[in-house]
């Protein structure tokens, strides 16, 4: 199971300052559920959980599939995580099997 964190930086106006990815990868071969994935994130990144959890809300960005949450660096950076599940994953669970 590969997951795929988008980490991406804006401003107070919503501009795109910067972003970065990064590429989780779980043990699991079986189709991913959100459950899997929330503590495949857990795990990786504690830090991102809110009252022991990470939550996974549908995104109303266009272009992300969840919406983690945002995190203010200063008074006009923000840093807003997204996570969506790669197509990769189901590649590689075709050549697993």
């Amino acid at each position: 199971m590969l997951v795929k964190l988008l980490w991406v930086e804006r401003n107070f106006r919503g501009e795109e300052l910067a972003s970065r990815e990064e590429t989780l990868r779980g043990e699991s071969l079986k189709t991913p559920t959100r459950n899997h994935i929330v503590k495949l994130i857990r795990r990786y990144h504690p830090e991102l959980a809110s009252v022991d959890r990470v939550h996974l809300i549908d995104s109303d960005q266009p272009g992300y599939r969840w919406y983690i949450r945002s995190i203010q660096m200063d008074k006009n950076r923000w840093v807003t995580i997204y996570a969506e599940p790669t197509e990769e994953m189901f590649v590689s669970d075709s050549v697993h099997k």
